[in-house]
């Protein structure tokens, strides 16, 4: 962090500019030589210069352009903005999947590169760097600064969330050169996603930030939990993205972004994970560039019929460092804007939830020029609050129908809050608001009005109440007995011996009690130091929350906008069509229905026989888990040593921290299902039709093939043993990935077994039924080049005919 901005003054380019020196660029053959990519000896002959310091490369492609089989004469993709008819043009295609290049001579922008793909999975055109100009800083000690010329064009979606995205990555480096003994080196793919066809959407950010090496994406905020089970979230600044346009008759957006604050973003998360070595983290002169990858790729999922394509057009591409090494890195400091778009639509802001109601921190740029539309990966926007932390000046916050606390201390100037009509708003700090549209209620706890803008009001253009408490009836009975009406609330303690409170659709705000006996349905209920014996069959409907309530709570949670959290204590839960339950502290809980989410963190004695349609997390919580995915929706993550049972035909679970699995792969949803298993042992049988892909990268894992297509990707430096049975070419795939080499892999028979491994590695592979020489090792297939695909040294464990 602090981290000086880049000019042209003090500041040299760590690769030239293809705009200039192009157009004639190196084109990859798709193959790899041990870790090395392969490129054609022939180069383009177009008219302009050679340029050897970037080049075009093709990932999982239909087909690999070939430079001599180049179209000069395409009318179709005529671009007056461009100067006309592309000077070259290269398409692969086959039924689904297109890949194309084409380059302009712009006497505005200079060579112009236009990278389209189109369908595929994980299929990539990319303009790369491939060599740096020698003599050039580029350890992150040095402000590294990256802008371009992009625009989004040619988008044609089928509608098929997720089948594509556009973006700039970078390959960056820690300890590389072995500086440090005691801690490993490590390679990072940074990926600034730019568009895809969901529509301006700022990724989250995803793991990758192990130690070793990974995938981490620049976004808007970072979720993490502590060792208490308390989930946290980082504050960002947010990032902005293409627009989507889709016409030629859009203008280029200059594209800036930050390395320096990208880097340090990570260093954070690092330092976290591994605090023993912070400082070694911290040490920027340790960090370096590898190279940057600008273009269109394929996601892994999704259907390509109808298809779909979509164009990156890239032009005055500039990756400067400074002159000076006097970058340095301080975790105090605030975190800084990434990306920048200039004259960009509305960014809209999309991060995880912390728990199902609370999002992390949103911080607005402080150049005072953002327009943000709020947005969440949560079905439903009345569920959700989003904390907004507005710097600049005169910014515009769309609520786009979330509920927000937005806090204005650091606003030098007014922010404009626009409602669509039934948000709550509540606001802190001391800037000045302008309300335009509509809301559904406003809580104005700001200390000051906003005097820069002479003690400007909340002023609206549309209905709105406003209100600085909640208006609720508030009384304290004596009597024993409390009945609650529907639409009423009830603040109250008891000191008598017992109490029974009756509800029909009010609410109740409890803070102490004996005995207490609690039924009927409740809207929204707070119990707190209830003491004694307890007995409660009340079903809620929106929000309540358990603190330390002796006994065991019998809750029913009516459907999916009823949202439960219980602090310590013993509960019982059972969703009658959704809800959501969080569970901390001691005590255990047994959960029962069809859940929305449900996060349960500690407890020895759970027990869980439950339907999950949305996001799961049990968190070092044992007992007996038994837990049915509902769909593509579900999301189960599992920390800590236990074994669960889990059906599920669609929708993703992970393990971390030694927790193992039994997982069943039933067809009920349809779909495809993902796993991943960082933790003890998996055990996956596919019982029925169901497309499975499977991650292993700790663990020993006992896996049985069957109906659908199971992938399966094993780790060979972190895997223990992948035992693996029914293996067949129609019904899944073996990768081993994660190789040190791949010439040093040995097969060996015995007793029908097949057993894989690598010299000196920790991983193994152990095939049931398998003949001598019935296994082969393929490093590429159809195209498919195993280790770009995988990111890492990576072949295919086949069965051939004599298998």
């Amino acid at each position: 962090m602090m981290s000086p901005s880049s000019n042209d003054s003090d500041s040299k380019l760590l690769f030239d500019d293809p705009s200039v020196s192009g157009p004639n660029l190196a084109f990859n053959t798709g193959e790899v030589t041990g870790t090395e990519e392969v490129f054609n000896s022939v180069m383009p002959s177009l008219p302009g210069g050679v340029d050897t310091g970037w080049d075009i490369t093709q990932w999982s492609a239909p087909g690999y352009f070939q430079p001599s089989e180049v179209n000069t004469n395409d009318t179709a993709d005529a671009d007056s903005l461009l100067g006309g008819v592309p000077i070259g043009e290269w398409e692969e295609s086959v039924p689904g999947n297109t890949s194309k290049l084409a380059i302009y001579d712009s006497t505005k922008y200079g060579y112009t590169y236009a990278l389209t793909q189109g369908g595929g999975s994980n299929a990539d055109v990319f303009l790369q760097t491939k060599n740096k100009v020698a003599g050039v800083a580029d350890t992150f000690d040095h402000q590294i600064t990256f802008t371009a010329n992009e625009r989004i064009t040619n988008v044609q979606s089928n509608n098929d969330t997720g089948a594509w995205f556009t973006y700039n990555a970078f390959q960056v480096f820690f300890n590389l050169n072995g500086k440090y003994t005691d801690v490993p080196a490590a390679g990072y793919f940074m990926q600034a996603v730019m568009a895809d066809d969901r529509g301006q959407l700022a990724t989250t950010s995803g793991g990758g930030t192990a130690l070793s090496s990974g995938v981490y994406n620049l976004s808007n905020s970072y979720v993490y939990q502590d060792s208490s089970g308390t989930w946290h979230g980082d504050s960002a600044e947010v990032e902005d993205s293409l627009p989507l346009d889709g016409g030629t008759d859009q203008p280029f957006h200059q594209v800036t972004i930050n390395l320096n604050a990208s880097v340090d973003s990570l260093i954070a998360r690092l330092a976290r994970n591994d605090p023993t070595h912070a400082s070694e983290y911290e040490d920027l002169s340790d960090w370096s560039l590898g190279g940057a990858y600008i273009g269109p790729e394929g996601a892994s999922y999704g259907s390509t019929d109808p298809a779909y394509t979509a164009t990156m057009e890239v032009n005055d591409i500039r990756i400067t460092s400074s002159d000076e090494a006097d970058v340095s890195y301080s975790p105090t400091a605030p975190a800084q804007k990434e990306v920048s778009v200039s004259a960009e639509d509305p960014s809209y802001v999309r991060v995880d939830p912390i728990t199902p109601t609370t999002m992390s921190t949103i911080h607005l740029p402080s150049d005072g020029t953002s327009n943000v539309v709020l947005d969440s990966y949560s079905e439903s926007p009345t569920g959700v609050l989003i904390t907004v932390d507005a710097e600049g000046t005169n910014d515009i916050i769309h609520l786009n129908g979330y509920n927000a606390t937005i806090d204005l201390s650091n606003v030098v100037g007014g922010v404009e809050i626009e409602g669509t009509g039934n948000e709550s708003v509540k606001l802190t700090g001391t800037g000045a608001v302008y309300l335009s549209g509509s809301v559904g209620s406003v809580e104005d706890d700001r200390t000051d009005k906003g005097d820069y803008l002479s003690a400007l009001p909340i002023i609206s253009s549309g209905d709105q109440s406003s209100a600085s408490g909640d208006g609720n009836n508030q009384t304290t009975p004596t009597s024993t007995s409390l009945n609650i009406a529907s639409g009423s609330t009830e603040t109250t303690s008891f000191s008598a011996d017992t109490a029974t409170v009756v509800s029909n659709g009010g609410s109740l705000n409890l803070t102490s009690a004996n005995s207490l006996v609690m039924v009927g349905g409740y809207k929204n209920f707070n119990l707190s130091s209830v003491t004694g014996h307890t007995n409660i069959a009340a079903a809620l409907s929106s929000s309540g929350s358990l603190n330390n309530v002796a006994g065991t709570p019998g809750i029913t949670l009516e459907g999916a906008g009823a949202n439960l959290t219980v602090s310590g204590g013993d509960v019982s839960v059972k969703g009658n069509g959704g809800g959501v339950l969080t569970k901390t502290g001691d005590g255990s809980a047994s959960v029962f229905g069809e859940m929305s989410s449900m996060f349960l963190y500690g407890g020895t004695s759970n027990y869980v026989g439950a339907t999950l349609d949305g996001i799961g997390h049990l968190s070092y919580s044992l007992g007996t888990i038994g837990l049915t995915l509902a769909g593509s929706a579900s999301n189960m993550t599992v920390d800590g040593a236990g074994y669960d049972y889990f059906t599920a035909g669609a929708g993703s679970i992970t393990l971390n921290n030694q927790a193992s699995a039994n997982i069943t792969g039933v067809d009920s949803n349809g779909g495809n299902l993902y796993i991943n298993a960082n933790g003890g042992q998996i055990n996956y049988q596919a019982e029925t039709n169901v497309n499975a892909t499977i991650v292993l990268g700790l663990g020993n894992a006992y896996l049985t093939y069957g109906e659908g297509y199971t992938a399966t990707e094993v780790n060979m430096q972190a895997s223990d043993m992948a035992d693996v049975a029914g293996l067949k070419p129609a019904n899944g795939e073996l990768l081993a990935t994660h190789l040190k080499s791949l010439s040093d892999v040995a097969v060996s028979y015995h007793d029908n077994n097949a057993y894989i491994s690598e010299s000196g590695g920790p991983g193994s592979i152990v095939l049931h039924n398998v003949h001598d020489g019935g296994v082969d090792l393929l490093g590429s297939l159809n195209g498919t080049n195993f280790s770009q695909q995988y990111q890492s040294n990576t072949l295919m464990i086949a069965l051939n005919d004599k298998a």
